[in-house]
């Protein structure tokens, strides 16, 4: 009565037998879904039916969803569980004597088994059983079989007409337990498609070889708190008032985890309190396990993770292995959504600077907190001040793109300046992100403006390269000294290559220059004067231009592609001008 008085009476929501017997009598949950394919259903009766003979499990079964049509035709309630309170072996048949705790009249119509057929001793018992029925078990079994509520039912039975088998184990079968309480407030979690970082996550490390039972129990509430935690999950859109949970085991391993991709095993996701992991541990192998959710109120949990085994084993809390995180918020706006590396706006898309003091391992990590479409992470060396737009050498990255979250790992990073890109697979998506950075070692992570406050932007005709031609210039003026920057990206390719990246480079070189011929001066130049990826694209940043050199001499924004002539496709290429200034341009012109 203390429990249903806490809980709030009978009726209470978010509960099944199996759940209730382990808060009461503290043996061990375990959830079965009858509808499974994955079922070998003689294995699992006799594991039953052996440990019902020895006391050490306690069997139960609750229906699913009902018609009111399919409950009058059976005789069963929706949603409501039962207990198992006998089995036996008969002629074939495998029974179990099934008891409606409401103890109503009436009860399971169809294929009814008598008492005597449940009960019949003429024949020998078959192969396999596990237990004899004496003649004082069935006058027992019969009286049980009369009382109201009773009936029996056929195994295939159970499994056509029941959705749950709930068993409640002896924890006396194990010798060690460990146990963890933790909570997990989930206020400010990210989207359903995000990685593994933020979730629980625990080191379980067996001492020997063997199997061990992982046990996670949620903790409910009650009161006005439960009340207003499920309303505000409600009104966010979710349909589950309980939400899911499931358990993943990572071997090997024993230090936190970021994405799911290498999971050695997991249970099911369900909106039971209560889960159960059954593992096979290697003698002082680490493992790690993660906790994972689908749909939890957006409130804080607590839970309680218990493990069971035979041998000495340790259970504690899973540590990262990089020493160091930086976390930035950001998001990708019509104005900043450029797309993936094949796309002329890729330069526009949310970055980052990364200072390093020393050569350190790096992981990048970045999740949508909004949205569901592919995303990628990018690391590349930064050029002096040329870390506001556009970048050289890649470093590396997240490798194909995905659903929600991406994670690019490197070791061994030198020390010194790098750019980190944020993109989406498609030009135009918009949403907010999480951009967590981990280190050895301490860094500073900036963010970068990618469109300069307070400048103008003047774009320049497409650039083409016909063939045998390398070379293009187009004029440059200003009214009055100006300071400005010049970025040019090539626009889409004819296609993608692997993991969303330019099919193809294309070497490219960009440069101001002052004069023409024996007086040309090169007043600045992308790089170090050497090609760069135009996929990635290239730059000159923060040249000084006065009106006299435009009108002496001329100044002249030149292209020139690298490579032999005429290995590359027909890309066009975009040229954008930040100034402080309004300046004007000419057309495109070759140069031999």
């Amino acid at each position: 009565m203390a429990y249903l008085k806490v809980r709030g009476g009978y009726d209470f929501p978010g509960s099944n037998s199996g759940s209730d017997l382990w808060v009461l009598t503290g043996w061990i949950p375990e959830q079965v879904f009858l509808h499974s394919d994955e079922i070998d259903r003689a294995a699992l009766w006799c594991r039953i039916l052996k440990a019902f003979g020895f006391g050490d499990v306690l069997v139960t079964l609750g229906t699913g969803r009902m018609s009111n049509v399919e409950s009058e035709n059976t005789g069963l309630t929706s949603e409501h569980d039962y207990a198992v309170i006998d089995l036996a072996e008969r002629n074939g048949k495998r029974m179990l004597l099934i008891k409606n705790p409401w103890s109503q009249p009436g009860g399971w119509t169809v294929n009814v088994t008598t008492t005597d057929e449940a009960a019949d001793t003429t024949n020998d018992e078959e192969p396999g059983s596990f237990r004899k029925v004496e003649a004082q078990r069935d006058a027992r079994v019969g009286e049980r079989c009369s009382e109201p509520g009773n009936f029996w039912m056929d195994i295939n039975d159970v499994f056509q007409y029941f959705e749950s088998l709930y068993l409640n184990w002896n924890p006396g079968l194990f010798s060690h337990r460990e146990d963890i309480h933790f909570s997990w407030n989930l206020s400010n979690a990210n989207g359903p498609w995000a990685s593994f970082w933020s979730k629980p996550q625990f080191k379980i490390q067996s001492r020997a070889a063997g199997v061990a039972w992982l046990v996670l129990s949620r903790h409910f509430q009650s009161g006005a708190h439960a009340a207003k935690s499920v309303a505000k999950h409600l009104s966010a859109g979710h349909t589950d008032e309980t939400g899911f949970v499931s358990l993943y085991l990572f071997d090997g391993r024993g230090d936190r985890v970021y994405l799911a991709d290498e999971c050695a095993i997991r249970a099911p996701y369900v909106d039971s309190p209560n889960l159960l992991l059954k593992v096979d541990l290697q003698k002082d192998i680490p493992y790690t396990l993660v906790v994972s959710e689908q749909d939890l109120p957006r409130s804080s949990h607590s839970f309680t993770l218990c493990a069971y085994s035979v041998q000495p084993m340790d259970l504690s809390r899973a540590q990262d292995k990089y020493r160091s995180h930086v976390v930035h918020d950001g998001a990708w706006t019509p104005a900043s959504a450029g797309g993936n590396a094949s796309s002329h706006a890729y330069c526009k898309n949310p970055q980052f600077s990364l200072t390093l003091s020393q050569s350190s391992d790096v992981s990048l990590l970045l999740e949508l907190r909004s949205g569901d479409f592919p995303v990628h992470v990018k690391l590349l060396r930064a050029d002096g001040r040329s870390a506001r737009v556009t970048f050289r050498d890649v470093v590396g990255d997240s490798g194909e793109y995905r659903k929600g979250h991406a994670l690019a790992e490197m070791s061994e990073v030198p020390n010194g300046q790098y750019i980190i890109v944020c993109s989406t697979f498609e030009q135009g998506q918009v949403g907010e992100f999480t951009l967590c950075i981990g280190t050895m070692a301490d860094c500073v992570v900036e963010r970068i403006s990618t469109t300069p406050a307070g400048q103008f932007m003047h774009r320049l005709g497409v650039a083409f390269f016909k063939p045998g031609i390398d070379r293009l210039r187009a004029s440059l003026r200003c009214s009055r000294l100006t300071r400005l920057s010049v970025v040019a990206q090539v626009q889409w390719a004819e296609g993608l290559g692997e993991n969303g990246q330019p099919s193809s480079d294309v070497p490219l070189r960009l440069s101001l220059e002052h004069g023409q011929g024996s007086t040309c001066q090169t007043l600045a130049s992308s790089g170090t004067d050497d090609f760069s990826n135009a996929h990635y694209g290239t730059h000159v940043s923060d040249v000084d231009i006065q009106p006299l050199m435009c009108s002496q001499r001329g100044v002249w924004i030149v292209l020139e592609r690298g490579g032999l002539l005429d290995t590359y496709g027909p890309e066009g290429i975009d040229v954008e001008v930040h100034s402080d200034t309004r300046i004007e341009t000419g057309t495109w012109h070759e140069l031999p």
